[in-house]
């Protein structure tokens, strides 16, 4: 994963990779699953389904407000590259946004 991520916007509010991110940790944890602590590790690895694979793409979807395919986990087999994804996914907020540096982050 690159070191900046981007920023974006959902209904005004500022999303990033971080973020998406504990996003995924919350609903990992909710559903007694393994979370990473390498981002570059796979929802395989960490324990995932083909079941928890369409449940965790719904509840992101109902976070971000987009369309999100049920076989994203397939296409983005990482935490990192996921959370790149779906930022890139959502409208940028401004040009001169200022990304976050996702190795800076606490719990990650």
């Amino acid at each position: 994963m690159s070191d900046q991520l981007q920023a974006a916007t959902v209904n005004g509010s500022k999303v990033t990779a971080q973020a998406i991110l504990v996003w995924i940790q919350e609903w990992t944890e909710a559903n007694h699953l393994q979370v990473p602590t390498d981002l570059d590790q796979t929802f395989a690895d960490a324990g995932f389904d083909s079941m928890h694979s369409v449940e965790l793409a719904f509840f992101l979807e109902e976070r971000l407000k987009i369309k999100i395919d049920d076989t994203v986990l397939f296409d983005y087999p990482t935490f990192a590259s996921l959370a790149d994804y779906l930022v890139s996914r959502v409208q940028p907020e401004t040009a001169d946004a200022q990304p976050d540096d996702v190795t800076s982050a606490g719990s990650w």
